[in-house]
């Protein structure tokens, strides 16, 4: 407390040192001539007052008739002469009073814009208050504005922890994810796999039975050769009893027509296409029509649909349109009409990979089912995904 009083006080003092110079030292000359003029006047007021004293004196003297005519002259050159030199002193008076006069003028200009000046520091001192207080409320919001930026800094600090965690969170997340999706893949492998060995079983199978067949229809044709009439006959029956369903059928022939219901049009077919002309006695034409292949032997167009696995593939209805569907997630529609495949469009919205596609019998509408346990339909004519139903996914789950 003392200290702060001490520089309180030091501080008025130099104030007090800096007005000083500020509004004395350039007025100190003036004022010490006009103290000079003031004692100058002074001292011509004795001297005058002496001499009149004396110049009374002498009128005195002269009046009374006090001394001889010698002394009586003398008395007035020394009247004449005072009179002269209190002429020269009234005149020199009058001159200081002037310079008085001027100088108290001086210094009552100068006191007027001392005033001015005084009101000018009065201002600008006010304004350093102020000033002042500005500065200070201004400090107290930087102290403010430190704090929060501290408090900034550590939240900062305390995001960026989250995101680095966060962000492992992701990493370990993805690698799982990248590990699910590789054994899905691994999977499906195995699974396309599995549908080839069954696909390939099936075949065997089929031919197998197509193999029995034909020898079986062959012994019969050659039964029926060695016997025209009865064998004929009877071979003639027990066929169409088999084709449909009679109680006389062979013991393959429900069986058969579970089996290869695909070949329904080759066991309905005419008499002279399954057994020949009458012309041809061994009947080779109706044998050679029924062996016969109606698989495709040519390919007609060949060109990669999907950046991986191609798993369905459906005509449209209407035009020459065929539409993909791969394990990329897309169904591609291709235009085939002028012998080539030319892309028409891709339509996506899917999130597991397309196992069917297949088109409404107006070819507006296409319907694709997916791993997910989803099925979703587009409109051909804008590409846009009109219905997506997941429920079976959630139920699955």
């Amino acid at each position: 407390m003392a200290q702060e009083d001490q520089e309180y006080r030091q501080a008025i003092i130099n104030r007090l040192r800096e007005r000083n110079r500020r509004d004395v030292l350039p007025f100190k000359e003036i004022i010490q001539q006009n103290n000079r003029l003031l004692d100058s006047v002074a001292q011509l007021k004795s001297d005058n007052l002496k001499i009149s004293v004396e110049n009374e004196q002498l009128r005195t003297a002269i009046s009374t008739g006090v001394g001889g005519g010698k002394d009586s002259t003398a008395a007035q050159l020394a009247i004449a002469a005072l009179e002269k030199k209190l002429l020269a002193q009234q005149e020199e008076l009058t001159s200081l009073h002037k310079r008085k006069g001027e100088n108290s003028q001086l210094i009552v200009d100068l006191n007027l814009k001392m005033e001015k000046q005084q009101q000018i520091i009065a201002s600008k001192e006010q304004s350093l208050a102020e000033q002042k207080n500005t500065n200070a409320s201004l400090k107290a919001e930087v102290q403010m504005l430190k704090s929060s930026l501290e408090e900034l800094k550590n939240l900062n600090t305390t995001l960026r922890d989250e995101y680095t965690a966060l962000q492992l969170a992701f990493s370990a997340l993805e690698d799982k994810l990248r590990s699910v999706q590789d054994e899905n893949r691994r999977l499906l492998d195995r699974l396309m796999h599995y549908k080839a060995k069954d696909a390939d079983k099936l075949n065997e199978e089929n031919e197998s039975f197509i193999r029995k067949r034909s020898d079986k229809l062959k012994r019969e044709l050659e039964d029926a050769v060695r016997e025209p009439n009865s064998s004929f006959t009877h071979h003639r029956n027990s066929s169409g009893s088999s084709i449909h369903g009679g109680a006389g059928g062979d013991a393959y022939d429900d069986s058969d027509r579970d089996t290869l219901s695909g070949d329904h049009n080759i066991e309905t077919g005419c008499d002279a296409e399954m057994y020949g002309s009458p012309q041809d006695p061994f009947h080779t034409g109706g044998m050679g029509s029924y062996m016969k292949s109606a698989n495709p032997t040519n390919i007609y167009m060949k060109f990669e649909a999907h950046e991986t696995e191609s798993h369905a593939v459906r005509w449209s209805p209407i035009e020459r349109v065929i539409a993909t569907g791969g394990a990329d997630r897309k169904v591609k529609l291709w235009d085939v009409g002028k012998g080539s495949s030319e892309p028409r469009s891709v339509l996506g919205g899917s999130s597991a990979g397309i196992n069917s596609v297949d088109f409404d019998s107006t070819g507006t509408y296409i319907i694709g089912t997916s791993n997910d346990y989803g099925a979703r339909v587009w409109t051909v004519g804008d590409n846009r995904l009109r219905v997506s139903d997941n429920s079976k996914n959630t139920e699955a789950k």
